[in-house]
């Protein structure tokens, strides 16, 4: 099992119940033009702007006119706007899960799905033991979440199965691709909720993990006060404030709970915040990054002198030759650090997939030295990558 995993919102909020439609109002604060500046006393476009009506065509020359205008100056202005929430058009709609089948699509990431979301050979009694049930709740649940398209599986033995999680390969897309991001879990983060009892209570603190994973955010946000009439919107009609409530009574070491008439505030174990995570899974990449390296390295002599090399390198190797030899890889400790960063955001197998292409077509054509900046060079080739495969979706 790996120590940390993403999880696609993409695919764990219509598990936890898409959001019931709404709108809310809110105050904003809009950059305008400031007509009290000095400049603007005299000026005649000023003067089209209060007496022409917004529609008329002298009154957007003049808004031209004053957009363009050197001496302009800004002032803040309080607008309210009305924002529209449809989780069903965002997210898409599949059946909600009880709390075995949630439980068991968070444990699957950690089995280190390959980029197209594939995990081979997984073994029913592992995931039985991990989940503390028998191992007919995980048949029944694997079924129930192919039957919903969270997953396909096929049986490869008496109790080993390959799992392929849908929509895993978007998860790494950007917003305007189709991309609705991630969260990352810890292992530790994940025990946590799979000890949780209450399905009630197991929605409500996963809604609270993304909702405090909001890029407005930036992962450093502990405490969420919600009002119990928003919570209710992701959970069944069944669970009135008095369940919703009770549900949250239990103790749990992520969140700390204080529950006041219509308001319960989450304060958030700084342990578990969203950037406290990522920073995790960036130290936790930067081991592994420099694992694969030395292990690579040590593979070169050997397959210099007899063609042999660890079989898990093949991409790197079958079909390549270099009359002057395979080359080592070298990244310093900062390019490590820049990989990882990268890693966290796109994945550490698409990053190995990039190191390869580089390697071919740097290393074996003995241009490495014109690599300038290798982290720049992958965030590169992941943006063309995945603009391709958008386009060709």
């Amino acid at each position: 099992m790996d120590k940390f995993a993403n999880i696609g919102k993409i695919v764990i909020v219509p598990a936890l119940g898409i959001q019931k439609n709404y709108s809310e109002t809110r105050s904003v604060e809009v950059p305008t033009l400031d007509f009290t500046n000095t400049r603007c006393s005299n000026c005649i476009n000023k003067s089209i702007i209060n007496a022409f009506p917004k529609s008329s065509t002298k009154y957007q020359q003049a808004c031209d006119n004053c957009n363009s205008c050197p001496y302009k100056s800004f002032t803040n202005q309080t607008v309210t706007e009305t924002v529209y929430h449809n989780e069903k058009n965002q997210f898409g709609y599949k059946p909600m899960l009880k709390a075995n089948g949630i439980k068991l699509l968070l444990l699957l990431h950690f089995y280190h799905p390959d980029r197209h979301g594939i995990i081979e050979n997984l073994d029913v009694l592992d995931l039985a033991k991990q989940l503390n049930c028998n191992p007919k709740t995980i048949w029944n649940n694997l079924e129930l979440l192919t039957s919903y398209s969270y997953i396909d599986y096929v049986k490869s033995d008496t109790n080993k199965v390959t799992v392929i999680i849908n929509n895993f390969e978007n998860y790494y897309l950007p917003a305007n691709k189709g991309g609705r991001g991630f969260i990352v879990l810890s292992r530790e983060l994940l025990n946590n909720l799979i000890a949780i009892k209450s399905l009630v209570a197991l929605r409500i603190y996963l809604r609270e993990l993304i909702n405090l994973d909001q890029t407005n955010y930036n992962g450093i946000v502990s405490i969420d006060s919600v009002n119990i009439k928003d919570i209710k919107r992701g959970l069944p009609d069944y669970c009135k404030p008095c369940i919703i409530k009770s549900s949250l009574e239990t103790p749990t070491d992520i969140f700390k709970i204080n529950i006041e008439k219509k308001i319960i505030k989450f304060t958030i174990n700084e342990k578990f915040l969203a950037k406290k995570q990522k920073e995790n899974l960036t130290n936790e990449y930067e081991k592994m990054f420099t694992q694969f390296v030395m292990d690579f390295n040590r593979n070169i002599p050997i397959i210099n002198s007899s063609g042999q090399y660890e079989k898990r390198f093949e991409d790197f190797f079958k079909d390549e030759t270099c009359e002057s030899g395979f080359k080592l890889l070298k990244f310093s400790p900062k390019e490590i650090e820049n990989i990882s960063r990268i890693a966290v955001h796109y994945s550490y197998d698409y990053v190995i997939d990039v190191i390869q292409i580089i390697y071919k077509s740097y290393y074996l054509t003995n241009r490495q030295n014109d690599i300038k900046d290798v982290g720049a060079l992958i965030n590169s080739i992941l943006r063309s990558q995945f603009n391709n495969k958008n386009l060709a979706a």
